[in-house]
């Protein structure tokens, strides 16, 4: 069953670290989520982010009234980028009273870790997916060997109407072993979606590194 739902959640004890870091009682805990949640809609579609690079994975921290957002990147952004990061900071600041200040802290991840990032991998075979590649085509299968040349194993799910066919169907490609069910395993996990023709197609991915 491991491999059916978000790895992450079966890790958060060993390895994995939450994406949200804070504490609150029970009244405040819905509109802490839901402000959380907004945070991550609004980053992931910010042009000043998605202009230059892609946005992989963001990560919160709330100290008292502070917020800090660890946001991980492709690629580094302009100058004129960075400037205008600081408008994103305060447009969040006005957004949410509640906040006394807000830190946005940019990672660029270097060339070795985006070849073991899932989520990295999942959209690019989105990409693929979207500009009409088959599934198990020789671009897709050559950007998993090359992953797998680089970590223990790898495993891509793909679910939705595959190579342009009127039924929903699934397929799979695994090189290497995925041990889901072992909790000391660092197991990466990434989901993209591909918007086709025929309709909306889930990617999965999951990086297996000692």
């Amino acid at each position: 069953m491991g491999q059916k739902a978000n790895i992450n959640s079966l890790h958060l004890t060993s390895n994995v670290d939450w994406n949200c870091v804070w504490y609150s009682n029970e009244r405040e805990y819905s509109s802490i989520l839901t402000q959380d949640l907004t945070i991550f809609s609004y980053l992931k579609s910010c042009n000043i982010l998605t202009k230059d690079s892609e946005v992989l994975k963001i990560r919160i921290c709330r100290i008292s009234k502070n917020i800090v957002i660890d946001v991980q990147l492709t690629n580094s952004l302009e100058p004129h980028s960075l400037s205008l990061l600081k408008e994103v900071a305060s447009n969040l600041k006005k957004y949410f009273s509640d906040f006394e200040r807000v830190f946005i802290v940019s990672k660029v991840l270097s060339s070795n870790e985006l070849k073991i990032d899932s989520v990295h991998i999942s959209k690019k075979i989105a990409r693929l997916i979207e500009n009409r590649v088959r599934f198990k085509s020789y671009l897709i299968k050559n950007l998993v060997n090359q992953t797998a040349e680089v970590c223990n194993g790898i495993k891509v799910s793909c679910k939705g109407r595959m190579n342009g066919a009127d039924m929903a169907s699934g397929d799979f490609l695994t090189v290497g072993s995925i041990p889901f069910q072992t909790l000391k395993a660092r197991i990466n996990y990434g989901l993209s979606v591909a918007n086709t023709p025929k309709g909306l197609m889930s990617i999965k991915v999951w990086i297996y590194n000692r």
